[in-house]
């Protein structure tokens, strides 16, 4: 009879923790507007989580000024009573905290909390032109959110502290290079001709003329911010396509950084070459690993699948080469991913 009622025990346990290892989240969202009041920037912030609550609403219909395809989630969802390890996303310059839903998506679903954020001055609807240059304002644009997020009653307590990763594309990889304690020096110009220096297609036009090496504004953010952006909260790094590489120039830079970076980019990149950004990242920081895929592979594959509205509207950050298959890359760079938060979170 006892042993009956052990075996009736251990199947009992196993079968639960079966249905543990097999819940299936779906996508719960909140939206924040965060003020650092002492740099004056507000900061529109995207809270995506991993919800039981069930989706109620059809497949919606393609939205046709839409660029990218969107995806489904809950607003306002309930949250399981346990705790998840946490994401921070950073996207491109002149991007926004919709950019990579589709990673975002995959992450939240595997039982991830995963924040995005806009960066004030440098999203898709506000541009500031000296914010496109303050790139290391960027990461504590981050820390910022990171420190309201884990003080937030309901979504904070929910956090496991000890598992927090952060995630960038192009300039947001940057962003999260910083935040690991790379630090970048604006003020060596290995090469006056290199067309990295060359403002992005994302710069706002304005008729301002702005010294960029000189003006008062973004020289005394640069002297007050620059040592201040590593974040030893935030365990382990991966990032797409990282930008910026020409602000690095020894391993004196990327001496601080102790936490694993993984590096993902095309070697067909034409925005941020390898050579002089992925590549050179991974030779100079101790902690990094890299994965290229092929020469066709371009820099805005790690953008949203678009729409055909979309490839109308915007083919330079929409349609690939014929050879490549966007939601593919997609599917294997978050392959990556996860093997890489699984291992180091």
């Amino acid at each position: 009879m006892k042993n009956t009622k052990l075996v009736l025990l251990l199947i009992t346990i196993l079968f639960s923790c079966t249905q543990q290892k097999e819940k299936s989240f779906n996508i719960g969202q909140k939206s924040i507007t965060y003020v650092d009041e002492s740099r004056n920037r507000p900061l529109l912030t995207e809270i995506w989580y991993p919800t039981l609550d069930t989706l109620t609403k059809k497949e919606p219909k393609e939205n046709r000024k839409e660029l990218f395809k969107t995806i489904r989630t809950i607003p306002n969802a309930t949250i399981p009573n346990e705790k998840f390890p946490l994401l921070l996303v950073s996207h491109g310059t002149g991007g926004n905290r919709f950019s990579l839903t589709w990673f975002i998506e995959r992450m939240v679903k595997e039982g991830y909390i995963v924040v995005s954020l806009d960066h004030y001055g440098n999203s898709t609807f506000n541009k500031i032109p000296r914010e496109f240059v303050k790139w290391w304002e960027r990461a504590i644009d981050v820390q910022f959110v990171l420190t309201n997020i884990l003080e937030d009653r309901e979504i904070g307590t929910k956090i496991d502290t000890s598992r927090i990763g952060g995630v960038g594309f192009s300039l947001g990889g940057y962003t999260n290079i910083a935040l690991a304690g790379g630090y970048v020096d604006r003020t060596v110009r290995e090469d006056e001709n290199s067309e990295e220096r060359e403002m992005p297609a994302e710069f706002p036009k304005t008729d301002e003329i702005i010294d960029f090496e000189n003006d008062s504004l973004i020289v005394s953010s640069y002297n007050k911010y620059r040592n201040l952006v590593k974040d030893d909260r935030i365990k382990a790094f991966f990032v797409m396509a990282p930008a910026i590489g020409f602000g690095f120039h020894s391993t004196a830079q990327t001496e601080k950084i102790t936490a694993p970076i993984f590096i993902v980019a095309g070697k067909g990149d034409t925005n941020t070459p390898i050579k002089n950004n992925a590549e050179k990242y991974n030779r100079l920081i101790k902690t990094s690993q890299i994965h290229l895929f092929n020469e066709d592979v371009n820099h805005y594959v790690f953008l949203n699948e678009p729409t055909t509205f979309g490839k109308d509207i915007a083919p330079e950050i929409t349609i690939d080469k014929p050879t490549v298959s966007r939601k593919k890359i997609h599917e294997e760079t978050l392959k990556l991913a996860l093997d890489f938060f699984k291992n180091s979170l």
